[in-house]
């Protein structure tokens, strides 16, 4: 299956979404379907990935606070064995006074630790997740501050300033 033929099966099953195929020049050509699907949609289109190719490897999610909103972008690969693999981003995001995706750990387990990640850095939440502990803040870390925001959620100036930076620091004036 080609990456035109796949995003065309994924158009018309979700025709609110909006996909298209790139090709990066360097270091190595090769074609990238983007997708960017409703949060309502977001599981099912998943799901369909799943049916599509049962071997479909999640790799990694890339997320970020995008002023208003939080996004995320799941990173999956599709094998066949007769033409290349298809490289996959479907996005999705949600406003940030309900940040909640569906978590995919039912469909693609592996991103149990990526979704994790973003609860805990950005606090955008996965509803059913099966483990939702956090894996790299302390567990005394304050509730409701989340590093990766740009926001009043995120760090603020007085956490940075009294954060026990290992190198001494110069004061001004």
């Amino acid at each position: 299956m080609t990456p035109e033929e796949f995003l065309e099966i994924i158009l018309t099953k979700f025709p609110n979404a909006e996909g298209e195929v790139r090709e990066n020049k360097l270091p190595h050509p090769r074609k990238r379907v983007w997708i960017n699907v409703g949060r309502e949609n977001f599981k099912g289109l998943m799901k369909l990935i799943k049916e599509i190719d049962p071997k479909a490897q999640f790799s990694i999610i890339i997320a970020r606070d995008g002023g208003d909103y939080l996004e995320a972008k799941y990173h999956l690969e599709l094998f066949y064995e007769q033409t290349p693999s298809i490289s996959l981003i479907v996005g999705t995001k949600c406003p940030k006074d309900d940040p909640k995706l569906p978590t995919v750990t039912d469909v693609f387990p592996s991103a149990l630790p990526y979704e994790r990640e973003v609860q805990e850095f950005l606090g955008l939440f996965f509803e059913g997740i099966p483990d939702p502990r956090k894996l790299f803040l302390p567990e005394d870390f304050p509730e409701g501050v989340y590093p990766l925001r740009k926001d009043e959620k995120g760090i603020s100036s007085e956490m940075i300033k009294n954060a026990g930076h290992p190198y001494k620091m110069k004061k001004e004036g």
